[in-house]
């Protein structure tokens, strides 16, 4: 399987992969609903930036460049826009991620704490409720205690489903940042190499 996988990635050198993206010219890597902003302040192109997080999760450990095919040359202070867009645009997005990282854990230490208090009201009421009947007692209690149950479970839920997703996300947007991007042009037989994104 592993094999099949790295058919479809040409070797840029003994260690590394080339993730390649052809476009017809550099605009198409941005999205055009603001024509007349800067390549800087632009977002890049959705399936763009899902063709390359899918790929990096596809190789996985396997050190790569991102090798932007083009059918002309481009002048080097293109280039050196694309890149700078391309590494702010993931750092963004790594951004966004610790932040979601954070309310993520606060809401998980909230869900925590409210099922701890829950329970120990549940211990506390037992024996103690003497102005209630036996069922109401009971009801009260085993209601306190399915509730501090659930609240428990889905603070866990969260740090075992959500939190490993968001930092496997983070690193992918961190290493897509601080990697090489070069341009090889249908008119040139040499790659134009770049200085390194990281």
């Amino acid at each position: 399987m592993k094999q099949d996988i790295f058919s479809r990635y040409e070797s840029f050198s003994d260690s590394c992969l080339a993730i390649d993206v052809s476009v017809g010219k550099i605009a198409e890597l941005f999205e055009d609903f603001d024509s007349a902003a800067s390549y800087i302040k632009k977002d890049l192109d959705q399936d763009f930036v899902d063709y390359l997080i899918e790929s990096v999760q596809e190789i996985g450990r396997n050190d790569f460049v991102i090798r932007i095919n083009l059918p002309e040359h481009v002048q080097e202070k293109h280039r050196e826009r694309v890149r700078k867009s391309m590494k702010s645009y993931f750092q963004y997005l790594e951004l966004l991620e610790w932040r979601k990282l954070r309310k993520m854990l606060s809401k998980s230490l909230l869900l925590f704490g409210l099922g701890m208090f829950l329970l120990t009201v549940s211990i506390i009421l037992q024996g103690h409720t003497e102005l209630l009947s036996d069922m109401m007692q009971d009801l009260i209690i085993e209601g306190l205690t399915v509730a501090a149950w659930v609240s428990l479970w889905s603070s866990f839920a969260i740090l075992i489903f959500e939190f490993t997703g968001t930092i496997a996300d983070i690193r992918i947007y961190r290493r897509i940042a601080g990697r090489e991007v070069i341009f090889k042009s249908r008119d040139s037989a040499a790659m134009v190499p770049a200085d390194s994104a990281g």
